[in-house]
C-alpha cells in the first residue's frame, strides 16, 4: 500500500511494528537534519560569475520516504542553449519514514541544524523539502522580507557588465523527489542537505534584471528570464544533495 501521509500514526507504533510493504521490523529513532550550501564556482551558463553577499531560505517541513527516484526525464531547456539537467521521472513516494515539522530561516552561507527528525529505521529512497513562506516567528529578523528564498550579491560577465541584485523566490509546492538512498538502522549519524547555489544561479542572464533602486540594486521582474531561471534552479531536485554523515554531531 502506498502511503504518503505524515508520520503521526506511524511513529506512534511500537518498535516491533512491521511497516506495510517493508517485510521487516522497524524501530523508532531520531536523527538531526542540517542544511548547508556550496557556492558557485566559475561562470554560469550565460557567462556571469556570481559573488553572493547573502543567501537565506525558509526551510521546513522536511519529510523522508521509501520511494526511490528514477532520473529519466530529459530537460528540454538544453535545446535552447542551456545545459541538460537530470530530473525525476517516474516517482512514487511510498511509505513515510521520517520528518522534521519545524520551519526555520536558514543562512545558507553558514549552514544550520533544522532539528531532529522523528523517524523509523528502514530503506530510505527520497526526501521532500518545503521552502515555505516565513512568518514573523520563523523570520524574526525579517531577512526574507516575506519570501521563501532571498539571494543578494553581484554578478559580472565577460564583457565587463556588473549587476548588483536582490532576488526572491516563492514556490507553490514542496520540492518532491529529492534523491536520498540509505539503509538506515540505529547507527549514530545525521542527514546533511547541501544546496548547490551554483545550480540555483546557473541559468540566469543577469542582463534581464530590472528596476534598480536608488542604490543601484536590481530585482528580477516577474516573467523575466532571470526570475524564471532562478525559480527553475530552486525547483531542480538535483540542486539538493542529501547524504548521511556517520557519527555523533560535533
Amino acid at each position: 500500500m502506498i502511503r504518503r501521509h505524515i508520520l503521526t500514526g506511524a511513529l506512534a507504533l511500537a518498535a516491533s511494528t512491521v511497516l506495510s510493504g517493508c517485510g521487516s521490523e522497524a524501530e523508532r529513532r531520531v536523527f538531526p537534519v542540517e542544511v548547508s550550501a556550496t557556492l558557485p564556482t566559475g561562470a554560469n551558463e550565460r557567462g556571469w560569475t556570481v559573488t553572493l553577499e547573502s543567501a537565506h531560505a525558509s526551510v521546513g517541513p522536511v519529510r523522508f520516504f521509501e520511494g526511490r527516484v528514477l532520473l529519466s526525464r530529459f530537460d528540454w531547456y538544453s535545446l535552447i542553449g542551456g545545459t541538460a539537467h537530470a530530473h525525476p521521472g517516474h516517482y512514487v513516494p511510498g511509505d513515510a519514514l521520517g520528518e522534521v515539522l519545524t520551519t526555520s530561516t536558514v543562512d545558507l552561507l553558514t549552514g544550520a541544524t533544522l532539528g531532529d527528525a522523528s523517524a523509523v529505521t528502514g530503506e530510505y529512497g527520497s526526501m521532500e523539502l518545503t521552502l515555505a513562506a516565513p512568518t514573523a516567528a520563523t523570520d524574526a529578523q525579517g531577512v526574507l522580507s516575506g519570501h521563501a528564498v532571498r539571494l543578494k550579491g553581484t554578478a559580472r560577465n565577460t564583457d565587463g557588465g556588473t549587476v548588483r541584485f536582490d532576488a526572491v523566490v516563492d514556490l507553490p509546492s514542496p520540492v518532491a523527489g529529492v534523491r536520498f538512498e540509505k539503509s538506515l538502522g540505529m547507527e549514530a549519524g545525521r542527514v546533511r542537505i547541501a544546496v548547490d547555489l551554483g545550480k540555483w544561479l546557473g541559468r540566469i542572464d543577469f542582463a534581464t534584471a530590472a528596476d534598480p533602486d536608488a542604490d543601484g540594486v536590481y530585482t528580477f521582474p516577474a516573467g523575466s528570464q532571470a526570475q524564471n531561471a532562478l525559480v527553475r534552479g530552486v525547483e531542480d531536485t538535483t540542486t539538493y544533495v542529501v547524504t548521511w554523515v556517520e557519527g555523533a554531531a560535533q
